[in-house]
């Protein structure tokens, strides 16, 4: 039951898991080859579909490791590409990127050598990028590994580490959540349950149970966000496997090796405290935090104009 119990809370954290003055106002329109549309790039020789989306300075998504195709992004962030051109991608194995070779394939590391992949396929040198969650936590490692390769970085809901103890608070916290999952992830150990079948059995327990927890207007929260996912694939292959890639995560020591500018952005009622935000901010050079008082752990459809003109003012968008 402890084993079972640790792997409860293993899931649920991973996938949760002010602005700073815009000193250099970003003002180059997007560079050529950047049309919007629907492509495909053959990348660390996987063939990797990417989306561009939208008019205005460039910002690439660093996808969530835990199954989530770029449709799940643009559900959060499509507002901004009325002054911003997004650039999306799906991981390895999700949405129309080519299947995984191996399992390590799901995992965090993946995604940040084909988002790098892509940006020098874009022909971009450095890059303004955003992660939500578990983007957010890659791309503190991202932006640490590469500093050169990150202008600026919004970091929106993440976690800077991922401990025992980050898990027991969580389940004080929310033990309704613990007791679904466990009842979940029972159910999904049926050998004759094909992993399209668990897919949609977790899919639904997020969207609907476990997700509107963490959403500020709980009356609002499954309305608001099956109509955000909606058009998204998600992976039960891909949030099993960050059980393991995600355990002991702790980025505080790599916070001031991060030299972009960056923005750190946090809800009053999310699951990843405050302080969390507060303690990311402090120990990355040139950051600011800003906390939203009216959001959870979906700020860009709970408080949708207060992100996106927080979004473009940090960029310097008029």
């Amino acid at each position: 039951m402890k084993t079972m119990t640790r792997i409860v809370l293993a899931v649920t954290l991973i996938a949760l898991a002010g602005c700073a003055p815009a000193e250099s106002p970003v003002e180059e329109p997007a560079p050529q080859g950047l049309d919007n549309g629907s492509f495909h790039a053959e990348l660390n020789g996987f063939d990797i579909h990417y989306e561009v989306h939208g008019t205005g300075p460039v910002v690439m998504t660093l996808p969530n490791s835990w199954g989530l195709s770029l449709e799940g992004l643009r559900g959060l962030y499509r507002p901004l590409e009325d002054s911003l051109t997004m650039v999306y991608f799906d991981p390895r194995g999700m949405g129309e990127s080519s299947p995984i070779a191996d399992d390590t394939d799901l995992g965090m590391a993946a995604v940040r050598a084909d988002f790098q992949a892509l940006r020098q396929h874009l022909g971009l040198e450095a890059v303004n990028a955003i992660g939500w969650s578990n983007g957010a936590m890659n791309l503190i490692l991202l932006a640490a590994e590469h500093p050169e390769t990150i202008e600026t970085a919004i970091f929106l809901h993440g976690a800077t580490h991922f401990s025992e103890e980050d898990q027991a608070a969580y389940a004080e916290k929310y033990p309704e959540v613990i007791a679904a999952w466990g009842a979940l992830i029972a159910e999904l150990q049926n050998p004759d349950l094909t992993d399209d079948e668990r897919t949609a059995r977790m899919r639904d327990m997020w969207l609907n149970e476990w997700f509107p927890v963490t959403f500020a207007d709980r009356p609002m929260a499954s309305e608001v966000l099956n109509r955000t996912f909606e058009e998204a694939d998600f992976s039960w292959a891909h949030a099993s496997y960050s059980q393991t890639d995600q355990a002991g995560f702790d980025a505080r020591s790599l916070l001031p090796q991060i030299t972009a500018r960056s923005l750190v952005i946090g809800g009053a009622h999310d699951a990843i405290p405050a302080a969390s935000g507060e303690e990311m901010s402090a120990a990355i050079p040139d950051a600011e935090f800003v906390l939203f008082e009216s959001s959870g752990h979906y700020a860009p459809v709970e408080e949708p104009e207060a992100f996106k003109n927080l979004v473009l003012s940090f960029l310097g968008v008029s």
